[in-house]
């Protein structure tokens, strides 16, 4: 049966696999790593390649899945895979088409705000606390100018955006490799990358974006970096928030413009055009309920699954701590559960869209969601809304739980937002790999207070009254001294830090979104 091929793990080549999944078209897709590979989900119409490919392996890999059309949905600055797709599907006589990343029309400011800029006297007498943006055309270019500054300025350091597979450039900066910082997906590949480039493994920052623009802020920040190097990665690749937040702190950003203007089509181009052409394509068999047979065609071996449940984590609160993959399912689904807050906030990601149609219902039970998804069939495309990440000290776990236990024929997708502990600890200038995380958010919990271990605890609060009783702990335990940041509607405008001795803040008064960070009064 003959399918349609895509090419890339990026945000583009994501979205039109899943597109292609909910409209039954078949699919297969390639990505060059398994951590690719892992923010994709296989099913009858979509099957996934992990591992990257020369010229031959690919046209092996065409002729092997049957493809008699490819989309190129590569990275941008990938030119070189493009360029084997493109000979590959020319020697195929395979239909090839380009999917072009939205280009950003940066709307920012060239000139930064002058603030405190929290980098410790990362300027030196004479230098400016306004940001500026240079333009160069190869991450080669950005390693010999980055080269050439930092060697003028021994005190300033760098973060290095670029992703992993061009950072063998800055192995030429021996001189200061220590000022170094490298941000990369946590994959083997990206890691390698660093040791491979001299990063040192303290300067490592493994997350996936895209970021907001308050954890680009706080990684900065957190780094002291007078120079963020990074590429026009367009909308998608969130630019536009990284910029703005080294403007904004005062950095110099080195930008790596696009390659040269290809010919191709947008996302929402490509949806048109599939549309059109594979809407009639026959399906796998067992793939459609026999319509002539009514519900036995379950009984001939169809899937048992209804549909596909997201539980999207949306961050601390604030819009700039969701993922685009959660905004993106968010602005996606028909019905939306979840406690208040949550759904209230996503309610006004949705409506800033003009998306206002869909239903609600609103708990935090996992029972009381899964009997109204019993009685609302129609919806199909149903989201569970959590706090921060889905997969920490979250509902999200009772939720799987409970879908376990009750048999029901859904299949769950977690989509993590930005958790509070890397947030605070980014926030703070912690590192946050080997604290240890408490949970006292609606328990007194069996935590030895005396910090006998040494370790630095993260735990989430209630409010004051469970903040106090940390505190009372901390005193009646011998750690009087501790040191304590506490912080409260983290993300939000009104996010307010304070660090003190636990007895500080016995007579303090919080809201109900709160976290402390407990540092060991003899560490």
């Amino acid at each position: 049966m003959e399918k349609l091929g895509i090419f890339g793990g990026t945000w583009e080549g994501r979205q039109l696999a899943e597109f292609c999944q909910e409209r039954g078209f078949l699919a297969v897709i390639s990505v060059a790593t398994p951590y690719g590979a892992r923010l994709l989900r296989e099913d009858q119409y979509l099957t996934v390649h992990a591992g990257r490919m020369d010229g031959q392996a690919m046209c092996r890999w065409i002729k092997e899945n049957q493809i008699r059309q490819v989309i190129d949905a590569t990275h941008p600055f990938a030119g070189q895979a493009s360029e084997n797709i493109r000979e590959a599907c020319k020697a195929l006589r395979v239909s090839y088409q380009r999917l072009l990343r939205e280009e950003s029309q940066y709307q920012g400011k060239e000139q930064g705000k002058e603030q405190d800029n929290g980098r410790g006297g990362g300027s030196s007498s004479g230098d400016s606390l306004k940001g500026e943006i240079f333009w160069v055309g190869s991450v080669e270019e950005a390693a010999i100018f980055l080269e050439r500054e930092l060697a003028c300025h021994q005190e300033r350091k760098a973060l290095l955006t670029t992703g992993s597979k061009e950072l063998f450039s800055f192995a030429r900066i021996k001189e200061g490799a220590d000022r170094l910082y490298a941000r990369v997906l946590p994959s083997p590949e990206g890691l390698k990358a660093c040791r491979e480039a001299g990063i040192l493994e303290s300067h490592i920052i493994g997350m996936q974006g895209p970021f907001s623009y308050q954890m680009n802020f706080a990684i900065l920040r957190h780094t002291q970096a007078f120079y963020l190097v990074t590429k026009e990665s367009g909308r998608p690749g969130g630019f536009q928030e990284k910029v703005d937040a080294a403007l904004d702190l005062g950095c110099q950003v080195i930008v790596v413009g696009r390659p040269k203007r290809e010919q191709g089509k947008s996302l929402a181009e490509i949806k048109e055009q599939l549309e059109k052409e594979w809407k009639g394509q026959e399906k796998p068999a067992g793939s459609e309920k026999d319509s002539k047979s009514g519900s036995k065609g379950e009984s001939k071996g169809e899937s048992k699954v209804k549909r596909e449940i997201l539980l999207v984590g949306m961050g601390m609160g604030a819009l700039g701590s969701i993922t685009w993959e959660g905004i993106e399912a968010i602005l996606g689904s028909d019905g939306l559960l979840g406690a208040a807050r949550m759904v209230k906030d996503a309610m006004a990601i949705r409506e800033g869209e003009g998306r206002k149609e869909g239903l609600t219902c609103i708990t935090y039970h996992p029972q009381e969601m899964l009997a109204w998804l019993e009685r609302h069939p129609e919806v199909k495309r149903p989201v569970v809304l959590y706090s921060g990440d889905p997969g920490f000290y979250s509902g999200a776990a009772s939720f799987m739980e409970c879908l376990k236990g009750k048999g029901m024929p859904y299949r769950c997708r977690i989509i993590p937002g930005i958790s509070a502990l890397s947030y605070f600890g980014a926030r703070i200038g912690k590192s946050w790999d080997k604290v240890k995380a408490v949970s006292l958010h609606g328990r007194d919990g069996e935590e030895d207070w005396s910090l006998r271990d040494q370790r630095e605890r993260f735990v989430l609060l209630d409010g004051t009254e469970r903040l106090r009783f940390l505190c009372r702990e901390l005193i009646r335990l011998g750690q009087e001294n501790a040191l304590l940041w506490v912080g409260e509607r983290l993300s939000y405008p009104q996010e307010r830090l304070i660090s003190g001795k636990p007895e500080i803040f016995l007579d303090l008064e919080f809201g109900t979104l709160l976290a402390a960070w407990v540092i060991p009064a003899s560490s």
